[in-house]
């Protein structure tokens, strides 16, 4: 298989629409994505419990899916029953009620610090956090992809803070 063709030498990539320039607001926010994905990818693989990585697979393939929405692949993600709905951000509330409960309550900032696999997951929340920013600059008009993005970066943030708890890592407060 040859992985490169040489189309995206000038500066322009493929949707599945048309041609872009690699700097479009949506180029952006896919690279955005690709960025957490990959950073996910990362917690997984340092992350030794099983209800937290199930979590994170499954925030993995949703990025995916709204990878494909944003370059213009919606049919092909209705068609495979892929799309991002409000059960969607409601799973994602689900976890974050279930894992809250198992971390203190917060009153002050937590230093972004901790186990590897914690301060993994923290970067994947700062990264949620940037595609996030960067769908509502690229006008993304699909509310359950927005809302879906900001959920994540909470859930991300919880999971931050329990893997800290599970591999006993006391935060410390600013």
């Amino acid at each position: 298989m040859k992985y490169y063709s040489g189309r995206g030498d000038g500066g322009e990539t493929d949707t599945a629409n048309s041609r872009v320039k690699k700097d479009s607001d949506t180029i952006e926010l896919v690279g955005n994505l690709d960025e957490l994905n990959a950073f996910l990818g990362y917690a997984i693989n340092k992350t030794k419990y099983d209800d937290i990585k199930e979590a994170l697979e499954k925030a993995e393939k949703k990025i995916y899916v709204i990878s494909a929405i944003v370059t213009g692949y919606s049919e092909l993600v209705k068609r495979e029953n892929l799309e991002i709905t409000d059960k969607d951000t409601k799973e994602l509330e689900e976890y974050i009620d279930k894992f809250s409960e198992k971390t203190d309550n917060i009153i002050k900032f937590v230093y972004p610090n901790g186990s590897e696999s914690a301060c993994i997951i923290n970067i994947c929340r700062v990264s949620a956090r940037k595609a996030e920013r960067q769908a509502v600059k690229s006008k993304i008009k699909d509310k359950e992809i927005l809302s879906y993005l900001n959920r994540l970066s909470s859930l991300l943030f919880v999971l931050f803070r329990l893997v800290n708890r599970r591999d006993s890592f006391k935060e410390k407060f600013f």
